[in-house]
This record gives structure tokens, C-alpha cells and sequence, in this order.
């Protein structure tokens, strides 16, 4: 059996136990009506399964135990990592994509421009092997076009776009480049020593893209209405969040965190569903975007 059919065979496991507990013969049943599964010939026996049980605990920290008095397997600890759970995730959407096909529209894309994934493969090439790259970028503010000449660190998602964070060779300094907008990029055979830069600690206290290297993080509340900070609760803003007020008419919740542009516009995006309670120089700043905003009508 083929790496590829291993991996989606683990990845349907997965997903069916984390819908709910099922037998064997159960999920054999699940399997049996899934075109990919099928065409992938993902059926198994139930050794198999005890094998691809012990399989998904070491590579996906993912434990799955057997409920002996019902007969059924289900997920006892699940610590999946952020990059299997993407991945596992890309698996289920190709599968549903393959599933409706020519079916109508049961599955609805938002319209969206391209995200510059076609950079993705090249990108890793040169951060991994210290090489400069060099392209075109089109601002939406600035001038039309400029080229840039970039030692690549990392690639960060934010807010559904995908970004190249490295040292732009103009001025040396740590820049975000949003890979939509770079256009003939090329790979030169010129290495560059490694750039110190831990990406992870810039952006640890950060909301977006910006990581807002001269702010420094305070402790914001916010106020959301009860049915708004119900949806915030289940999808946090930054991992630092906290609730720490709970009642019929409101959910507070703590941050620790840069008041970057991001934040602010994400806060604004809210409208009359949260309140900034502090710091007071935060919630003046939001006030006066709120007037200004209002003057435009």
C-alpha cells in the first residue's frame, strides 16, 4: 500500500471518531460509501485497524480507545499539532470537492482572488537552502511596482492570505510581503548567511501581519455582546485570551497583546457588538475611528 493511501486512510479514521464513537464495522460502513475511499481502496480488516490505531497515536499524538462494553472505538486525548491538523483538513476538502463534482452547487467557493500559492514551493526551496529571491511587488497604497531583492525567513498565514517574511535588501529591515502581490519571482544562486530572527517570539504578542515592533503588549478587555462573544469564545482572537466576566448580557474577555493596526481593525469590524473597556488610551483610539467614520455620512 502506497504512502499516499496510508496517510488518507489515518486522516478518514480520524476524522469519522472525531464525528463519534463507531465500531469497526461501522467505519468499514462509512468507508464503503466514500468515493475517495473507495477509490483509494481504504477498506481494511480490523488487525489493520489496531495497526493504523497504534500508527495514528505515535505520528498524530492522537490516542484512540476501544469502548469494550459498546464495541466501539473513540478518541481518548487528542494533542494534534497545528501543521497535521492543516493537512488532515486539506485531505477532507479534496475528498468533499471529489465527492460534489458535477453535482451542482452543493459545495459554494467564496469568489476570491489568487492567494500566490504558486510561490509556496519555491519560497521553502530558498529558505531552506539560504538562497535570495528576487521579484516584483505591487503595493495597494504605494507605487505600482517595485523590485525587491529578499532574503526569505518564513512563510506566515494571516487572515486567509499567505506572506513571506525576510530582509528586504533596501534598507535591511525584517519586512512582510503578501505572496498575491509578488509577481516574476526568481530564485538566485546567491546564499546569505542566516538572519537572526525568531519569527515565533515577533509575533507572539501580535494580531495579523503587523507584528508592531515598537509597541509593547498591554493588557486590553473587551466587552462582546452574549450571542457575539459566544461565536469569539469558540474562535479566539489571540491565544492569550481569557474570559473573565460571564453573564446574560455579556462576555468579557482578557488579552495580552500589541495594539497593532490588525487589532484595531478587527475591533472596528465588530461595530456595536464589543467594547473596548481598557486600556483608555485603546478605547479613545477606537472611539475617534468611530467619528471619523460616522463624519464620512
Amino acid at each position: 500500500m502506497s504512502v499516499d493511501q496510508t496517510i488518507k486512510r489515518y486522516t478518514k479514521i480520524i476524522s469519522l471518531l472525531r464525528r463519534r464513537p463507531m465500531s469497526y464495522e461501522e467505519i468499514q460502513d462509512e468507508l464503503s460509501s466514500d468515493p475517495d475511499a473507495i477509490e483509494y481502496k481504504l477498506l481494511t480488516s480490523q488487525r489493520t485497524l489496531q495497526r493504523d490505531i497504534l500508527a495514528i497515536a505515535s505520528i498524530y499524538e492522537i490516542e484512540i480507545a476501544s469502548d469494550k462494553s459498546q464495541n466501539r472505538y473513540y478518541i481518548k486525548e487528542d494533542v494534534e499539532d497545528i501543521e497535521t491538523k492543516r493537512l488532515r483538513e486539506s485531505y477532507e476538502l479534496v475528498n468533499a470537492i471529489k465527492m460534489t463534482k458535477g453535482l451542482g452547487d452543493i459545495l459554494t467557493f467564496e469568489e476570491r482572488g489568487s492567494l500566490g500559492t504558486n510561490h509556496m514551493a519555491g519560497l521553502i526551496h530558498a529558505i531552506q537552502n539560504k538562497l535570495i529571491v528576487d521579484f516584483t511587488y505591487i503595493k495597494y497604497w504605494d507605487s505600482p511596482k517595485s523590485t525587491r531583492k529578499v532574503k526569505p525567513i518564513s512563510l506566515k498565514e494571516s487572515r486567509n492570505r499567505w506572506y513571506l517574511i525576510g530582509e528586504d535588501g533596501r534598507d535591511g529591515k525584517i519586512k512582510n510581503f503578501s505572496l498575491d502581490r509578488i509577481h516574476s519571482l526568481s530564485i538566485t544562486p546567491s546564499n546569505f548567511k542566516p538572519v537572526s530572527y525568531d519569527i515565533n517570539m515577533e509575533f507572539k504578542d501580535c494580531f495579523g501581519i503587523i507584528n508592531g515592533s515598537d509597541d509593547k503588549p498591554l493588557e486590553v478587555i473587551l466587552s462582546f455582546t452574549l450571542e457575539q462573544g459566544r461565536y469569539v469564545q469558540s474562535l479566539p482572537l489571540h491565544h492569550s485570551q481569557q474570559v473573565i466576566i460571564e453573564n446574560s448580557d455579556e462576555i468579557h474577555f482578557r488579552y495580552y497583546i500589541k495594539p497593532t493596526h490588525d487589532f484595531k481593525m478587527e475591533i472596528l469590524s465588530y461595530g456595536d457588538h464589543v467594547k473596548v473597556i481598557s486600556p483608555n488610551s485603546l478605547q479613545d483610539q477606537i472611539k475617534n475611528q468611530l467619528k471619523k467614520a460616522i463624519k464620512r455620512y
